[in-house]
Order: C-alpha cells, then structure tokens, then sequence
C-alpha cells in the first residue's frame, strides 16, 4: 500500500526577503516581494524548476533531473530544487541521492509540509531502523498538522502505514481514526486506508471508510473494488 506521493514543487514563488538594511544603518520597513526583486539566476532558476516539474509528471524522469541540476547550478539554495531532485531519485530507487537532497531542501525550508510528508515517506520506505522510523512518522506527524485538509489525509495515512509496518497497531488505528482521513480523503487514499484497516481487523474503520467511498465517490473504482471485496486491487 502506498499512498499518493505529494510532489511539492510548489516552491517556484518568489524568494522571501528579509529586512533590508539603509545607507544610515537603521533597518527599512519590509516591502512585498516581487518578481523583479529576485536576480536573473533566480528566474532562471525557477523556469528551469517549472520546466522539471511538467518533464516529471510526464514521466520522462531523466529529464526532469537535467533540468534541477540546471536550476541548481542557477540557484543552489533553492529549497524547491532540492525537494524536486530528492523526490527524482527517490522514484529511482537512488536513496543515497534522494536522503541527502531531502535533507538539503529541509535545512532550507523546514516548515514546508509537502517536504515533510515526502522525506518522512521515503524514511518509512527504508528497511527497518528504529531511529530512522521514529524520525519518519515525526516528520509525517508535523506533515499532517501542516497541510490543508486533503494533503493531511495523505499524511495520516502514511504515517499510519509507516506505524503497521513496524507492529504499532494501536498507534495505526488512531492515525486511521483523523477526521480528515474520514472526511477529506479522496478515492485513492480512502481505498488504502480502508485495506489498512482491514488489515488491522478494525471492522469498525472498513465500514466507515467504505462508506465514505460509496457515498462520496459512489461511481470510482475504487468503490466498485470496495463493494466486490477485491482487496488486491
């Protein structure tokens, strides 16, 4: 089971400036970042991020990657580069590029919540390591808290994943049991979620979240699998 993995390439806004310093020393009033307020590396920079975003998502992974390296080499404190190149390797199955990328794109940018749910899942994804594992659900946890209602569903369900894996049933359950999972999850998310809970033999949860399948996404096809009891699916 994997839930949907968030690109957070989001980053692709302008640069946010702190307070500029005047002739006389004292420090001038913050204005409102603009466009022209980036240099041409930056704007470079981002085209070349856009451009590694539209590659990506149509699979053409190889590409995308030529693009970041291009926007780093224009930018490198370019929190979304890192983000986007940590999430390149990941699909590739290169960890020992995709760890390092994740962790560069966090000390630029800690708060951002798609960050957090993509390294936390790639944490999770690993073999087994109880530091590495506690570090994974923390960063799906202050994911989940952070993001708007539908990106905290995915949160939670990774999280919750991320708990079964390492036999924390209970804690599983209780991440099952967010308010966003049963009210703002989409159709992919609410289909894991319900085989978790299946998984768990938490009738309750496979009643509710087939409900929520039926009664919100009645004519998906997950809701058709939900009702033949095709699990494998």
């Amino acid at each position: 089971m994997r839930p949907v993995l968030i690109l957070a390439v989001c980053g692709l806004s302008a640069l946010i400036l702190g307070c500029s310093v005047s002739a006389s020393g004292r420090v001038a009033p913050m204005d409102r970042v603009t466009e022209s307020d980036q240099s041409a590396e930056h704007r470079r920079a981002h085209l070349r991020l856009s451009l590694a975003t539209a590659y990506l998502q149509q699979g053409q992974t190889l590409v995308a990657l030529d693009e970041v390296k291009q926007a780093l080499a224009l930018a490198p404190d370019l929190s979304a580069a890192w983000h986007l190149r940590g999430v390149i390797y990941m699909q590739l199955g290169d960890v020992s590029r995709a760890d390092p990328s994740f962790e560069r794109a966090m000390a630029l940018s800690p708060d951002d919540a798609d960050l957090l749910h993509n390294y936390g899942w790639l944490l999770c994804r690993l073999p087994v390591a109880e530091d590495r594992h506690v570090r994974a659900q923390a960063l799906l946890r202050r994911a989940a808290v952070r993001s708007t209602a539908a990106q905290s569903a995915k949160s939670w369900l990774a999280l919750a994943i991320c708990q079964e894996q390492v036999g924390q049933a209970g804690q599983a359950l209780d991440s099952l049991f967010q308010p966003a999972l049963m009210t703002m999850a989409d159709a992919p998310t609410l289909w894991q979620a319900v085989k978790l809970a299946r998984k768990l033999d938490n009738a309750v949860l496979v009643a509710r979240f087939g409900e929520q399948l039926r009664h919100r996404f009645g004519r998906s096809q997950q809701a058709a699998a939900f009702d033949k009891g095709a699990w494998d699916e």
